[in-house]
């Protein structure tokens, strides 16, 4: 049992790695740089990002020549079924305006299932890690979801994708709703780390749509190790390529989800 127990920790330790070497680079870049791109729907992309996930990518593929990679700046790279799912500057607005709320953040797919998650926050120095089975952990201590059973008594987050138009309206308004119906609710701008604080009992539960793969891949699997539940918008079961998430405690998911079914466009 222990055996199976520990059948992904190497790959753990393998994505902890790369997630420092991707950390070092963002560190070096941090409130350094003058310029950046705008991608297209998906918003700021600098030096800092491609670098990170140049020398993230190098490494895996070093340790691992076996698996494929799925990059938000370079796409997949296809080698095998099994893939590693990566962003390497998750919250580069907050990066580049010197917002220290911005993470690297690495996930492991094996058999269609998440099986490793590590989340680096090199600024404020909290690595969150964890494969599947083992419990999750913030730097190796670890973490549960919290025990708060009242949507009245929660501290909920969100994030709102790089869009304008009716997408950031229906945002704003759900925001609005849930600000009426808990003690607060927070927008920090890096759905990875979002999902880290739900993982260590400081939200209570987080929601946001039109995600991608990399931002949700390790944080899922954090959220369901600590004790969490997961959903997409529309109530079914929760994939990494959903584009939507619903996290909780496991109390307050199904009064979360009767908020959000209201606002269902």
């Amino acid at each position: 049992k222990i055996i199976m127990k520990q059948k992904y920790k190497h790959y753990e330790d393998i994505a902890i790695k790369a997630s420092l070497i991707g950390g070092d680079i963002l560190k070096k870049y941090f409130r350094s740089l003058s310029s950046f791109e705008i991608k297209d729907g998906a918003g700021i992309v600098t030096k800092a990002d491609k670098e990170s996930e140049e020398a993230i990518c190098y490494f895996l593929n070093k340790k691992t020549p076996e698996f494929s990679i799925l990059g938000e700046e370079s796409g997949l790279s296809q080698r095998g079924k099994n893939r590693w799912i990566i962003d390497p500057l998750d919250g580069t607005t907050n990066f580049f305006h010197g917002f220290p709320y911005f993470n690297v953040s690495i996930g492991l797919e094996i058999d269609e299932e998440i099986v490793v998650g590590v989340v680096n926050s090199p600024i404020s120095k909290e690595l969150y890690h964890c494969s599947k089975n083992t419990g999750a952990y913030k730097n190796k201590k670890r973490i549960y979801v919290s025990n708060t059973k009242k949507l009245a008594k929660s501290l909920l987050g969100t994030g709102f994708a790089y869009m304008r138009g009716p997408e950031l309206d229906e945002s704003i308004n759900l925001f609005k709703e849930f600000s009426y119906l808990c003690h607060g609710i927070r927008r920090p701008g890096a759905a990875a780390l979002d999902l880290c604080q739900l993982a260590s009992g400081i939200y209570d539960g987080f929601y946001e749509k039109t995600l991608s793969p990399w931002d949700v891949a390790a944080g899922s699997l954090l959220i369901t190790e600590a004790g969490g539940k997961l959903s997409s918008f529309d109530g079914s079961k929760f994939s990494v390529y959903s584009k939507s998430i619903v996290a909780s405690n496991t109390l307050l998911h199904d009064e979360i989800m009767k908020i959000i079914n209201k606002w269902k466009p």
